[in-house]
């Protein structure tokens, strides 16, 4: 019994471990930062190419002058998920250089949350190619919802992860980085709700992604209202002190 005791408490011990934090773990971290951004923006910046080849190409999709109108007017809707498909992939893109921005270093389990974020939405734009060859296929549109939300999550608890284990920067106050949460949350809250709407049709999947506007309107209200009353508390703090 008292064996077993002790093996649990060594267990114990070595789960609640803590690597210790070291100037050279620092520095190390910071360069890993500096390599792991510039991965980042390039495989955006190859998304977003990749994209744009879907778009209607004449040599490729065999089509000429004639058929240029039939093939516009016919064919909207998959223009529409690729527009859509390069709007969220330039907010994700905007959604990590926010996050990388206020970091101050990296380490291992960070990085790889981070291109597991990139490899959801690396899913997300092959399931967009599958939708543009395969248009009003439930399943492939349920499919870029849930790498999109996935991507999402990762984004937010990526966040979380960095504040636990202090690699976000001494310069962020404490109401700064509790309002970053709620401006990771309008992507993945859209994904999960058009999830559903693909069950009615590729037109009312198409539309949910419209609840971004007023879903990132009413965080960023919320946002600026703590923004506010976290002011107000830190002035009330002062007079307090005087």
């Amino acid at each position: 019994m008292i064996k077993h005791k002790k093996q649990f408490n060594m267990i114990k011990k070595i789960l609640s471990y803590k690597k210790e934090i070291t100037q050279a773990l620092i520095e190390r971290g910071k360069k890993q930062l500096f390599r792991l951004s510039v991965i980042i923006d390039v495989l955006y910046a190859l998304m977003i190419y990749k994209l744009f080849t879907l778009m209607p190409n004449p040599e490729i999709d065999n089509f000429g002058r004639e058929e240029l109108y039939k093939v516009l007017t016919e064919s909207y809707l998959n223009y529409t998920v690729i527009i859509i498909g390069l709007v969220l992939i330039i907010l994700y893109w905007g959604i990590s250089n926010l996050q990388f921005g206020n970091l101050n270093r990296t380490d291992s389990t960070h990085s790889a949350l981070s291109i597991l974020q990139v490899f959801s939405l690396m899913l997300y734009i092959y399931f967009v190619r599958l939708d543009a060859q395969f248009p009003g296929e439930t399943i492939l549109m349920q499919l870029q919802s849930t790498f999109l939300a996935v991507a999402g999550l990762l984004s937010v608890y990526s966040w979380h992860y960095s504040i636990k284990n202090n690699l976000i920067s001494k310069a962020l106050t404490e109401a700064e980085i509790k309002n970053l949460y709620i401006k990771f949350l309008p992507e993945p809250i859209v994904s999960l709700i058009t999830f559903p709407l693909a069950w009615f049709g590729s037109g009312a999947w198409t539309l949910g992604w419209l609840l971004l506007i007023p879903i990132g309107w009413i965080t960023k209200n919320y946002y600026d209202k703590l923004k506010f009353l976290a002011i107000k508390k830190q002035d009330d703090r002062l007079l307090e002190k005087d």
